[in-house]
């Protein structure tokens, strides 16, 4: 009986310290505020009308519509919409830039084989 009431607290304790672990993790925090931003952006601006008028753009110039859609979003004065996007945005390029460094020196390893 005793060595079972050790155990569960052994386990109880790995468990705490694995929780921890996984709260303490940088990549789970982007991941949270990823998600978070994304969704106040979707709550915020309507998806389908922005999809919409994206492929109504010619297509050499969407990214000269997105620019002129921030600044002109940036310039009446929608502060949710600027900072919702430069939120996404900053994640977004903080997540691609982490998950280039973990697989590169996996594809440096697959290219040499």
């Amino acid at each position: 009986m005793e060595s079972i009431k050790i155990h569960s607290n052994i386990m109880r304790r790995v468990y705490y310290s694995y929780a921890v672990d996984i709260f303490t993790h940088v990549v789970f925090w982007q991941g949270v505020f990823l998600s978070v931003s994304a969704l106040l952006l979707a709550k915020w601006l309507h998806v389908a009308s922005i999809v919409k008028n994206v492929l109504a753009v010619p297509v050499g110039h969407v990214p000269q519509y997105v620019a002129n859609s921030f600044f002109a979003a940036a310039t009446q004065g929608e502060v949710v919409t600027v900072v919702m996007f430069m939120l996404a945005g900053v994640v977004t390029m903080s997540c691609g830039y982490k998950l280039t460094q973990a697989l590169a020196p996996k594809a440096i390893v697959m290219y040499q084989v």
